[in-house]
Parts: C-alpha cells; structure tokens; sequence
C-alpha cells in the first residue's frame, strides 16, 4: 500500500477562479484602496482609482503568493480590466 504525500498534493494543486479573485480583492481592499472605497470581482479597475503603480504591486503580490511570473504578453489591458481578468490571467499562467 503506498502512502499518499498531501503536502504534494497541495503544493500541487491550484487554487480555483473564486479563491484567486478573493485574494486579490482582499490584497487591492488592504494594500492599495482608499478606506471606504469597495470592490468586487466585476469593479471596472479604473474606475476606483487603481494606476499603473497599483497594478505593479497587484502582479508583484500574484508573483509572490503563487510563486509564478506573469509574461511582459500576458499584462495587455484586457487583462488588466478588473480582478476577474487578473484572476483569470493567473490561472492561465498557474495551468502553464
């Protein structure tokens, strides 16, 4: 019988669409957002206020939360719309 390692398995596993825009909407509430400002996963990124600055630390927090790099191609604005198109450009780049 062999034992099964679950520290792999999760070191392995990705976490799914929902998990992902969580984060980055609770990262963009505490880091980056003005207190009171909201957000959620549909909110036009622009429209509240996030720059270009903002979406460096937003790309640098992916990197570092899911140990990946997101491509110079994979950063266009259609991408960089709202934390569901982020979040979505993370999982393209966690599947690759």
């Amino acid at each position: 019988m062999q034992l099964i390692n679950t520290e792999e398995i999760k070191m392995n596993a990705h976490p799914d669409i929902e998990t992902i825009c969580k984060e980055l909407c609770s990262f963009v509430s505490t880091h980056i957002l003005a207190e009171g400002i909201t957000l959620d996963k549909h909110t036009a990124l622009n429209s509240i206020g996030i720059d270009s600055f903002s979406l460096i630390e937003i790309v640098l927090f992916i990197e570092r939360q899911y140990g990946i790099v997101l491509t110079d191609d994979s950063l266009i604005p259609e991408n960089l719309k709202s934390i569901e198109t982020i979040a979505n450009c993370t999982m393209q780049q966690l599947k690759a």
